[in-house]
């Protein structure tokens, strides 16, 4: 494995590869959680679950996936939290927006990283790319959009001011 660095998150910007993460730490804490909605009603799915993330007053920011057709949920932490608990939030939260929109059948909703509460023996968890990589980038995919699904102008602007979350 590469090591993370400046050069290395530059060239994912600059899009001469593609980076992505082991979001379970060893110790079976994570620094976020995502959750991927894909498929054709990942728009109104992924809709839903931000408008009751947001009635919660809980930080989420959406990302177009890199292939455009699918988002991700992400929730970032101050600090490493339980999986477990995270994971218990997420699935709190899909529970949640089917029983306050109860029309939609959240067919989108694919999984949550990480995918375990715990580090498999021998294993890493599971890898998620990381947002704003040039190439799909350009054709406006990987991108943080608002709540109406507009691309944010100044993606490093929006991301300044997402607060992120606590255990509490």
């Amino acid at each position: 494995f590469d090591a993370v660095t400046d050069q290395a998150i530059y060239g994912h910007l600059q899009g001469r590869h593609v980076m992505g993460v082991y979001p379970l730490l060893d110790d079976d804490t994570c620094w976020f959680l995502a959750a991927d909605f894909d498929k054709e009603a990942w728009k109104q799915d992924v809709g839903a679950f931000a408008d009751t993330c947001r009635a919660l007053g809980l930080p989420v920011a959406i990302e177009r996936s890199r292939s455009g057709n699918g988002a991700h949920a992400w929730f970032f932490f101050a600090a490493p939290v339980s999986a477990k608990a995270a994971r218990r939030m997420g699935c709190y939260l899909l529970t949640l927006t089917m029983n306050r929109r109860h029309e939609l059948r959240m067919t989108s909703y694919d999984r949550l990283f990480p995918n375990q509460d715990t580090m498999p023996v021998g294993g890493f968890g599971n890898l998620i790319a990381l947002p704003l990589q040039h190439s799909a980038r350009r054709v406006g995919n990987s991108v943080f959009l608002d709540q109406d699904l507009q691309l944010y102008e100044d993606q490093w602007a929006y991301l300044s001011t997402l607060p992120r979350m606590t255990a509490e």
